[in-house]
């Protein structure tokens, strides 16, 4: 059996990016599948929101090619105007300087410098997160190709007469000296700040470029109500059909230097003109100093990064983009424009499907700000955690369209699940189980069950990754593993595991096998480590994603019967006062897997005496009623019972003290009565146990 393997994620991404392994293959004969990856701003690092968004957008991508679509995400990133502008203007003004004395090209050789650096950065943290996008296709709003594509754009929709100039009152930031839209303001406080430089906006009168949006918007509704582009959830949909059936004209010039600049020419006669990339500029004319607003150039990027507006292979192969997936706080900002902008142009929509998502919260449900102090950086946890960790605690909250409430005790609970997870396989492995992608047919019941418990599981999981539900997927995996696989099947069937009983051995092969493969688009590095332990190579995005079976349906039923006897045998045990360690005697009556439940409720076949008859699924269960008081067993059930009394007084008397109702957090006063309830539930069951009615009682 191989050793596991001592390679960090880092390493094992560069294996991954060496291989090629997320490059769009270009097979002609499979299905293809494409998504844009919303483009960072080059202006900070990754936050905790894109933590979540990018762990969403890498696991539906590899489970894409896990499919074996040829699947191609293409990353980017945006020159985010505003905010690299006022960046920019504030280090000028620690240096003693402006960008008007320093001017236009030396401003510009600035942004260049500071987007190099800080693309690296981003693209850096990607990584560490395990991103997999083809990273040769990395884009820029400003490379050629987008420049070229949005230039074209904007001359295409100016000689339909779509864009125009006027004079009009517009939102004006007198500290970046621009007009701006909604989305730059900060109307938090009640006086309308931008939310770069903070300075009071005002309501200035100045001339401008504007896009006749409304003359768009008939195309991008009738792609969603024609079903040509699904929209989830439906709350998103109910928002893109209000925001499309009221749109006013779109201000898409700003007064910045860093961006797209607007291309009209203005010859000496005053007479203004647009003119394409490729045209040739007459001698004398003068640009306009203004430049893009930038969602106008993002509004094009489904087509800027597959090579419009020429004819290209990408853009034949994979336009329209099979999914969106971006925040639903951008439906009407970039969303709506892309579809307003693609549509017009080609006449088609740029998407398939959106999906949008709600944004990370803390663990009480309140906005994450710099303001509050409640934000998380997500580099500090993958450091301290691993990044399989951070995408799990993720992926169990996301919910499609619901905001995320995270804590570090998300954090907590994904790592004891890695932790249990290496646990199962690694006594697998020690057990002689290795990696099986072939089904077994097993005989034995309960190797039956557990094939039939896994098939459930991967339905879900399938279910879950098709619709964007990270949660429902995570929730059946998570669940096979912690309380089927670990829960039972390894307790059930145990001795005959260390026996070498080769049905268990193929079944648990098999089932882990599928589990780890089912798990990797959400935990890609661990669930490749665990599987090179097991005898696996390759590449796990390249394997195909397990397949469900039809259930079992009589396996299904003798697992379940199996289960509820179990943990009523369990808890009939608590009630009556057996120490949890005793064999207790026990008589079963049409129990499918009866030497299973022994194994696993401590049971012995033999006459249980006195007795108390538990009934599940068809099949009865005989125990024996109570244990006899002895005076040692007794002086401890005393002693229980005062402690649980005396925590019972103390939580009464703090929860009727109105200092401590008047002082105390939410958090604490739920946790005093939750404490109140359970010591008052302990109290109760220890009394019973002492009362002599209680000895012989039954269940």
């Amino acid at each position: 059996m191989p050793m596991p393997t001592s390679t960090t994620p880092s390493d094992r991404y560069r294996r991954w990016t060496a291989a090629d392994a997320f490059a769009a293959t270009g097979t002609t004969h499979a299905p293809t599948w494409a998504m844009i990856l919303p483009p960072p701003n080059i202006t900070g690092d990754l936050h905790l929101g894109h933590a979540y968004e990018h762990t969403l957008s890498d696991t539906l991508t590899r489970r894409q090619r896990m499919t074996g679509a040829d699947t191609l995400w293409l990353p980017g990133l945006d020159h985010a105007a505003i905010a690299t502008n006022a960046l920019l203007e504030r280090r000028l003004r620690e240096e003693g300087t402006s960008r008007e004395e320093i001017g236009r090209d030396e401003f510009a050789r600035r942004a260049w410098a500071w987007k190099r650096s800080c693309a690296d950065d981003i693209t850096a943290q990607m990584r560490l997160l395990g991103d997999s996008p083809d990273w040769d296709r990395l884009t820029f709003t400003l490379d050629d190709g987008p420049s070229r594509a949005t230039r074209t754009a904007f001359t295409h929709l100016f000689d339909e007469g779509l864009i125009y100039r006027a004079e009009r009152e517009t939102l004006w930031c007198p500290g970046c000296a621009t007009t701006l839209s909604d989305i730059e303001a900060d109307d938090s406080t009640g006086t309308p700040a931008c939310s770069r430089c903070r300075t009071p906006l005002e309501i200035r009168s100045t001339p401008q470029w504007y896009l006749r949006t409304s003359a768009l918007a008939a195309a991008a509704t009738s792609a969603i109500t024609s079903g040509a582009t699904r929209i989830e959830p439906a709350d998103a949909r109910r928002d893109y059909l209000r925001w499309a059936a009221d749109l006013g004209d779109w201000c898409i010039s700003r007064q910045l230097w860093w961006g797209h600049r607007i291309p009209i020419w203005y010859g000496p006669d005053g007479e203004a003109r647009a003119f394409a990339s490729d045209d040739q500029l007459p001698e004398g004319w003068t640009q306009d100093p203004d430049t893009l607003d930038t969602w106008f150039s993002s509004a094009m990027w489904p087509l800027s990064t597959l090579g419009w507006p020429d004819d290209t292979a990408d853009l034949r192969r994979f336009y329209p983009n099979d999914l969106l997936i971006t925040g639903n706080d951008l439906i009407f900002f970039w969303a709506l424009r892309m579809m307003l902008l693609c549509t017009h142009l080609t006449g088609r929509a740029p998407f398939r499907r959106m999906l949008f998502h709600g944004m990370v919260r803390d663990e009480h449900g309140k906005k994450m700000s710099k303001s509050f102090g409640n934000t998380i950086d997500p580099l500090p946890l993958i450091a301290e955690h691993g990044p399989d960790a951070l995408r799990l605690s993720l992926a169990r909250r996301a919910r499609p369209g619901a905001d995320i409430p995270f804590g570090l005790d998300d954090l907590t609970r994904a790592r004891g699940y890695l932790t249990k997870l290496r646990s199962i396989s690694g006594l697998a492995g020690r057990l002689g189980c290795t990696w099986r992608a072939s089904r077994p047919a097993p005989a034995h019941l309960l190797d039956r069950w557990l094939l039939t418990r896994l098939d459930a599981a991967l339905a879900e999981a399938d279910a879950g990754y098709a619709g964007g539900d990270l949660a429902r997927a995570a929730d059946a995996l998570t669940r096979l593993a912690e309380d089927d696989l670990s829960g039972l099947y390894l307790e059930a069937r145990k001795d005959d595991l260390y026996g070498g009983d080769a049905g268990a051995i193929a079944t648990l092969s098999s089932t882990l096998t599928a589990l780890l493969l089912a798990l990797h688009p959400m935990l890609p590095f661990l669930t490749e480590e665990l599987a090179e332990a097991l005898g696996w190579s390759g590449i796990m995005d390249r394997e195909p994603f397990p397949a469900s079976a039809r259930p079992d349906e009589q396996a299904a039923s003798a697992g379940a019967q199996l289960r509820e006897l179990r943990d009523a045998a369990r808890a009939h045990r608590g009630r009556q006062g057996f120490t949890a360690s005793a064999w207790l005697p026990a008589r079963g009556d049409g129990i499918a897997l009866w030497t299973e439940l022994c194994r696993t409720a401590r049971l012995a076949d033999a006459d249980p005496g006195e007795s108390t008859r538990i009934s599940r699924r068809g099949g009865t269960l005989t125990l024996p009623a109570a244990p006899a008081l002895d005076d040692a067993r007794r002086r401890t059930l005393e002693r229980q019972l005062a402690q649980a009394q005396d925590q019972t007084d103390r939580l009464s008397s703090r929860l009727a003290d109105p200092g401590f109702l008047r002082r105390a957090p939410a958090a604490a006063q739920e946790k005093a009565r939750s404490d109140l309830e359970a010591n008052r539930s302990e109290r109760d069951r220890l009394a019973g146990l002492l009362a002599p009615s209680s000895i012989g009682g039954g269940d």
